[in-house]
């Protein structure tokens, strides 16, 4: 049995080029002391209503040469989670292969 959390899962999707005014915000200036700053997000921000359904594809998309490789693995992920199971232990270059 192997679980593995993935750090920053959605900070690692980026965003289309064309996308990223679609995510930008604004931040007020103190008292006006200075222009308004506006920023745009490059890379999935959480919180966004599609963001976990997105993080579930490409976690999903990323598993799957695994899933090939090893058919007897169960494999279980939800978000940043994945759990790896096998009726047998595995060999020491299969946690390495997974964690690479």
């Amino acid at each position: 049995l192997l679980v593995i959390d993935l750090k920053d899962c959605f900070f690692t999707i980026p965003l289309q080029p064309q996308d990223t005014c679609r995510f930008a915000f604004t931040l007020r200036a103190t008292n006006h002391g200075e222009p308004d700053r506006r920023y745009e997000w490059v890379v999935l921000p959480q919180g966004m209503k599609n963001s976990p359904t997105m993080c579930q594809l490409y976690v999903a998309q990323a598993l799957r040469p695994l899933r090939d490789r090893y058919p007897d693995l169960i494999i279980y992920h939800y978000m940043d989670d994945i759990l790896f199971a096998a009726p047998e232990p595995y060999s020491p270059d299969f946690v390495t292969t997974v964690a690479a």
